[in-house]
């Protein structure tokens, strides 16, 4: 009797909802986001046919193991909307028992009624886009929230029930070196946050910073004093029990994201919204293929073509993956965290000879007990140099 290997388990899946309504855009900012009147029923009717559809054409469906709501500021649709949409995604789909579910939401646009409401509809983690907790870098920001607020929304998620809170913090700004870096984030430690994104201060040219910056203003640190002020962050997160797990993103053990590491680990992820991006692919790595999408930018748009059903008309972008394309990616994204990526055949064939340079090189090293797993992991020099090092694997 012929034997036939079993098939391989479909990866995990998450739910990534984008949000694109803010009350206004901040100036670093290049999110696909709009400060028109939330349409907060229209909203959730559009994504919740987009779900639909999603699902309808899913291969190998499965419970979620994340829900995310991203923004934009999620925090600012209705806390009925909020519910009725984890509602819809639970019966569509089904939720792991201990899934993470995030919502987005600024600190001076909070209160204590929300975060119960968030709460009683399954919210079980905050992310909280503080960006610093010094008035002065806050209005540099453009934020329109106090350090107070940040503190508030902190007591305000715990008293509610929501079990997780991580902080976003922007660093690199001029002038604030790595003594302000580190002062911003011992505001943040002195929470007790489960989580802490570090952020540095990126300079896009469609935004009002990349206009200042068209002008010769200087926006940002020098690049030396980018990457003392990151190993200063990244050894002072480590002593306080929070190392990082991934370039940008630090946590207690066990409570590291689960949704953003669907993205470093090549998990599935349905988006669904005006401008939002997922992934979805299956098969053993040499037979994998796969799909990657962006959503209709424009909310009103978006939202005209997802009551149609018709996810042709939903997507701006849509792009086919094969085997090789989704090897290059694991790569990519998996070098961004502190584990690294393990080493399979196709990933050694197509760059274990470029991979050995960058070990030669001290930008990788590999680890891995003998006869076991072996990964590949960006040293600590690695990780300040990470877009060279990834166009040396990958170029």
């Amino acid at each position: 009797m012929s034997q036939h290997a079993a098939p391989p388990e479909p990866p995990p899946l998450g739910l990534y909802l984008h949000f694109p309504y803010c009350a206004r855009r901040c100036p670093y900012c290049d999110f696909t986001l709009t400060t028109r009147p939330i349409p907060h029923e229209g909203y959730l009717e559009a994504v919740v046919e987009e779900l639909r559809a999603r699902v309808a054409a899913l291969e190998a469906p499965r419970p979620l193991v994340s829900l995310y709501l991203g923004g934009g500021t999620p925090g600012l649709w209705s806390p009925r909307a909020v519910g009725a949409w984890l509602e819809a995604a639970a019966a569509a789909l089904g939720v792991e028992a201990g899934a993470e579910v995030t919502l987005e939401a600024n600190p001076g646009e909070l209160t204590l009624e929300q975060a119960r409401a968030w709460a009683a509809a399954g919210v079980n983690r905050l992310s909280l886009g503080a960006q610093s907790l010094n008035p002065a870098r806050l209005r540099q920001l453009g934020r329109l929230h106090s350090p107070d607020d940040v503190r508030r929304a902190v007591g305000w998620a715990r008293t509610a029930g929501i079990e997780r809170v991580s902080l976003d913090l922007i660093h690199g700004l001029a002038g604030q070196g790595a003594a302000g870096a580190l002062e911003d984030l011992e505001e943040a430690l002195a929470l007790d946050p489960d989580h802490v994104s570090l952020y540095q201060l990126t300079v896009e040219p469609k935004t009002a910073f990349g206009a200042r910056a068209r002008r010769g203003e200087e926006l940002l640190e020098p690049d030396e004093a980018l990457a003392d002020a990151y190993e200063a962050l990244a050894a002072r997160l480590a002593a306080a029990g929070l190392p990082l797990y991934e370039v940008s993103n630090a946590a207690r053990p066990g409570r590291e994201a689960i949704h953003n590491s669907l993205y470093w680990r090549l998990g599935r992820y349905l988006g669904v919204g005006a401008g939002a991006h997922g992934l979805v692919w299956g098969g053993a790595e040499r037979e994998a293929r796969g799909a990657r999408w962006q959503n209709a930018r424009d909310p009103d748009r978006y939202m005209a073509a997802a009551r149609s059903g018709d996810l042709s008309r939903v997507e701006e972008e849509r792009a086919t993956l094969d085997a090789e394309a989704l090897c290059d990616e694991r790569l990519l994204v998996g070098l961004r965290l502190a584990e690294g990526v393990r080493v399979t055949p196709l990933l050694e064939e197509r760059v274990g000879a470029r991979a050995a340079r960058q070990v030669v090189a001290g930008l990788l090293e590999v680890v891995g007990a003998e006869g076991g797993e072996r990964r590949w992991r960006a040293t600590a020099r690695g990780r300040l140099l990470l877009d060279h090092l990834t166009r040396r694997l990958l170029v």
